[in-house]
């Protein structure tokens, strides 16, 4: 019952995680010098989400940005 509980949760999550990732690696693909990656590090793909929001940063050293 566990597991069906946190699979769930994880699957409500997973669509706005697909739009974060996206919406990094088009920041990524527009940033031209090493200031640019910095900024984009830094920044949170989707404005106005909830404190547990990842930065770009985080999702590209976790390794899942193409």
């Amino acid at each position: 019952m566990v597991a069906l509980i946190l699979w769930f949760v994880q699957m409500r999550k997973a669509p706005t995680r697909l739009l974060q990732r996206r919406d990094c690696e088009r920041a990524y693909a527009g940033a031209h010098t090493a200031a640019d990656t910095a900024a984009v590090d830094q920044q949170q793909p989707i404005l106005g989400q909830t404190a547990d929001t990842l930065t770009c940063g985080s999702f590209r050293r976790a390794g899942q940005l193409n």
